[in-house]
């Protein structure tokens, strides 16, 4: 069978229009919709010949993907719901189910449950329901409550107004301060929730401290005290000893109460009147980002990470293949209760077909019970909380469908939750946080049993709270992760979480440090996130153990996927699915903007999936760069692979402390008091003076000695000041040539390519120039000397950028072109004078073309919902011409072209 091809949505958008242009008869719609979404023409002729379809079903079926029927226009909604109730049909389980008339359509989605209707003249303009046919998924993420964020808010104020009133002078007192603010989130969900009396902290405080705050401290030590001990005297104030014994250790430490007053007493009221019985516990890791100095927050890497984003996560590492699992026991129930309703079965044979149901719910549930979720990073418990709350919601679903198999015959069929805390281990550095996580996870526990009583009527108690001694608190750099979380190869462990973000230039000592034990070698360039990726990966080789972290999306560019993938992807483990790069950002008070991806690895076959965006494709295999292919790794190396290519350099290095350079003003001011200097000027061009068109002037004194200059006393005078800014500089050695940019790399005397360094990711194309020989360009450019116009069409096309996106590191989001990764590994094509002069000719146009635009930068020609249309079509022109010098052209996509590039640059590596 021909291989599917994944199309772009231009593509299938260009396909879908060929129904609109034509006359396509109702019977043949479904063929054109499976060939607009990637079908090819042979597999299409075969289904016509009857063969890769169901012959008995009358119109076109194919297991697992599709099924259409022509009909009438009376009968369309008629025959839709006919199909979706059809036995053959359900048993193929096709993901799309649509009929049409010939102008109109409707579909179903059997998995989403989800039904669409459009004129087929309109397919093109609306197509994305179909997109499952080229196994493009759609993915839902939660959202955020807005109670967590009001509760956020308000901690954050209390804490505020606790350090304007108190004077804390050692971390002891600030971990004091900390500590007291988690006792009082406990007290607030407590009374909300049935683990106190109702209202019964909050109230005791409006009724029995003074409007003033003056004693507040001391009854809240006095309450605080009550429920870590479990021992009432006769001299205990009836007041107190209305608490309860709480224990689990978050009241075992006497800690220094603040002082407050009446705006401290207000809020913690305020807090109180909030509804804590919805709050989700990880709002506290919101919390921590409230109250904990900012500066630690960064030095630490700590980004709490939201409840979508940890779904993000986790879903695809474990909790999809469940929830799969239990749809299908679910369906296969409703099913059978359908036949019971009907009468199509007595109680007696609906339990006997039930009893393979029920028991492989159960079986479901004893697996659940046996995994283990591991955070090594776990900071306030985030993970482990969505974690433990998914799970438990899940098997309350699996529980009913037992009831329902039972159909309440027995109502004693469960004694509780077969989910436990102890399933659940983490590691987190600072001891603050470590308490919250157990807190957070106290919480949890009752938030969901609770629910669990509600559906059930099994109870739980509540107190006294339990230790939970895996949450550990160390090093996970340096701790041994089977001895926190210990393992069989047979047990299924996730180990999964959000480790801390900190770039290779911005590591602490102790961070250098952590990475050397990590790593012993080959680590300097690597973010410090790369640690747990590593440990993670000799955690789980050889196990079923599975593992997938939040993570900065510069670990899967640049020169770090070699430093780091190398070493990962090796004894079979492999990248089980990916999010590609994307921004997020959460409740927090200091909200952390954060570029990154996902990354999931393992070390046994599973399916591998990609998700971009709200698209879920499911692929071969997934490289260290984050798209499908073959793992190929992109090292960077000093010269071009490809022969005959020039140099690439970067532009020229001032290092004058400014003194070279000038605005047009200046320039100008500066002749009119020397005029003899106007030689001396020429115009240079940084990243930002080339991309936004700003002008920007230099003192080039290059082919000249700095004693010819003792007459000019402005230039001298300028040539003295950058002699001191050299001299005591960390190269004192460039003083000996004061009048000189300190590197001269730019080739002179001959027209040139410029490529900025950095550039904005929301470009189709790094807007590049061809630039005459009496122009400069800063080390913010690079450059290659050339007359060959040709080498600039290559490397502004398509293609090339393909690459840049892929190879190329980020700053950010935002491309960064160096020439060791972008420049010297691209396969240039082969191409003969013929196919030279057009891709000259095609480059020589964009120039032309811009021209025409004189009063627009090129950041504005080139943004991309600007960019003139004379100018995309010559870039298209461009990208066809350079494609078509490449095997395998036309290319559908980037993908397609990234196939390619990365088959050559492999080839290039063994010819070199």
């Amino acid at each position: 069978m021909a291989k599917k091809e994944q199309l772009g949505y231009k593509e299938i958008e260009e396909r879908l229009k060929v129904i609109r242009d034509n006359q396509i008869p109702a019977e043949e719609i479904g063929y054109h919709i499976l060939y607009s979404f990637g079908k090819g023409e042979r597999d299409i002729a075969r289904y016509k010949e009857g063969k890769g379809i169901l012959k008995t079903f009358e119109g076109l079926l194919i297991k697992g993907l599709f099924c259409f029927k022509s009909t009438t226009t009376l009968h369309l909604s008629e025959e839709l719901e006919s199909l979706k109730a059809d036995t053959q049909v359900l048993k193929a389980l096709p993901k799309i189910i649509a009929v049409s008339d010939g102008k109109t359509i409707l579909a179903y989605d059997l998995r989403e449950k989800d039904t669409y209707e459009n004129k087929v003249d309109r397919l093109y303009c609306d197509f994305a329901f179909f997109y499952p046919l080229m196994d493009v998924e759609r993915v839902h993420y939660v959202e955020e409550s807005p109670a967590d964020i009001k509760a956020a808010e308000k901690l954050a104020k209390l804490h505020d107004e606790l350090r304007a009133y108190n004077e804390f002078n050692s971390d002891n007192d600030l971990h004091d301060l900390n500590i007291f603010i988690t006792r009082l989130l406990f007290c607030f969900f407590a009374e909300d929730t049935g683990i106190f009396e109702e209202n019964l902290f909050s109230a005791s405080i409006q009724q029995y401290t003074k409007p003033d705050g003056s004693d507040l401290s001391e009854y809240l030590d006095a309450a605080f005290n009550i429920m870590d001990c479990n021992l009432r005297n006769s001299d205990t104030l009836s007041i107190i000893k209305q608490f309860p014994y709480v224990n689990g250790g978050l009241f075992a430490k006497h800690i220094q109460i603040p002082k407050m007053g009446v705006k401290a007493r207000k809020i913690i009221i305020e807090c109180g009147e909030l509804d804590w019985k919805d709050i989700n516990p990880d709002i506290f890791g919101s919390m921590i980002q409230a109250v904990v100095n900012p500066e630690v927050r960064a030095n630490q890497g700590m980004h709490y990470t939201s409840v979508p984003n940890i779904m993000k996560v986790i879903n695809p590492l474990f909790m999809d293949e469940l929830r799969e699992e239990y749809r299908k026991l679910d369906e296969q129930q409703k099913q059978l209760q359908q036949q019971l309703d009907l009468g199509a079965l007595n109680y007696n044979e609906y339990y006997k077909v039930c009893s393979p149901i029920e028991k492989r719910c159960r079986q479901l549930l004893l697996r659940i019970s046996k995994m283990k979720f591991f955070d090594p990073a776990c900071g306030s418990g985030n993970f482990l909380i969505i974690t433990y709350k998914s799970l438990r919601l899940l098997e309350m679903d699996i529980l009913k469908v037992i009831r329902q198999c039972k159909q309440n015959k027995e109502l004693n069929f469960i004694d509780g939750s077969c989910i436990t805390l102890k399933q659940f281990y983490g590691i987190e550095l600072l001891d603050f946080p470590h308490e919250v996580a157990m807190l957070s996870l106290w919480l949890a526990e009752h938030q969901m049993n609770r629910k669990f009583s509600d559906e059930f009527k099994v109870n739980t108690r509540a107190l006294p709270l339990h230790n939970i001694t895996q949450i550990v608190c160390g090093n996970a750099c340096r701790l041994d992760w089977n001895t926190v979380c210990p393992h069989t190869a047979e047990e299924e462990v996730f180990v999964f979480g959000n480790p801390p973000y900190v770039g290779s230039r911005n590591q602490e000592e102790c961070q250098k440090e952590d990475m050397e034990c990590v790593f012993r070698n080959d680590y300097k360039s690597l973010d410090y996130i790369a640690c747990w990726f590593y440990k993670g990966k000799q955690y789980i080789q050889n196990s079923n153990a599975e593992c997938a972290f939040v993570t900065t999306n510069s670990i899967c560019q640049g020169i770090q996927v070699s430093l780091l993938w190398k070493r990962v992807l090796t004894n079979n483990v492999e990248i089980s699915f990916a999010h590609t790069s994307f921004r997020w950002s959460n409740n927090a008070k200091h909200n952390a903007a954060v570029t990154v991806a996902i990354v999931g690895i393992t070390s046994h076959k599973r399916n591998k999936y990609l998700f971009t965006d709200s698209k879920r494709i499911k692929v071969d295999n997934i490289t260290a760069y984050l798209f499908a292919g073959n793992n190929v790794f992109v090292e960077s190396t000093s010269k071009p692979l490809c022969k005959g290519i020039p140099l690439m350099n970067y532009g020229n290095m001032a290092a004058d402390g400014g003194f070279f350079l000038f605005t047009t003003e200046e320039k100008n001011e500066f002749i009119t008091r020397e005029p003899i200097s106007k030689q001396y000027f020429k115009r240079i061009y940084g990243s930002e003076e080339f991309i936004n068109g700003k002008e920007r002037w230099c003192l080039w004194l290059y082919g000249n000695q700095a004693d010819d200059f003792n007459n000019l006393p402005l230039i001298k005078n300028r040539i003295e000041k950058v002699y001191q800014v050299r001299i005591k500089s960390s190269r004192p050695q460039l003083a000996k040539i004061p009048h000189l940019f300190a590197q001269i790399t730019q080739p002179l005397g001959v027209h040139f390519i410029i490529i900025p360094r950095i550039s904005s990711e929301n470009r189709l194309y790094i807007p590049m120039g061809y630039m005459n020989p009496d122009i400069l360009t800063t080390d913010l450019c690079n450059v290659v000397g050339t007359d060959d116009i040709s080498l600039f069409g290559i490397l502004t096309s398509k293609m090339h950028m393909a690459w840049v996106k892929t190879v190329g590191g980020r700053l950010e989001t935002r491309y960064r072109y160096s020439a060791q990764l972008c420049y010297n590994t691209f396969p240039f094509p082969s191409i003969n004078e013929e196919k030279k002069k057009q891709i000259e000719e095609a480059a020589e146009n964009i120039l032309v073309t811009r021209a025409f635009y004189p009063e627009k930068t090129l950041a504005e020609l080139y943004d991309p919902d600007k960019m003139p249309e004379d100018l995309k079509g010559a870039h298209a022109v461009l990208d066809d011409m350079v494609d078509s010098c490449y095997p395998g052209y036309p290319f559908a996509n980037d993908e397609a072209r990234l196939e390619c590039l990365f088959k050559l640059y492999e080839k290039m590596i063994k010819n070199k």
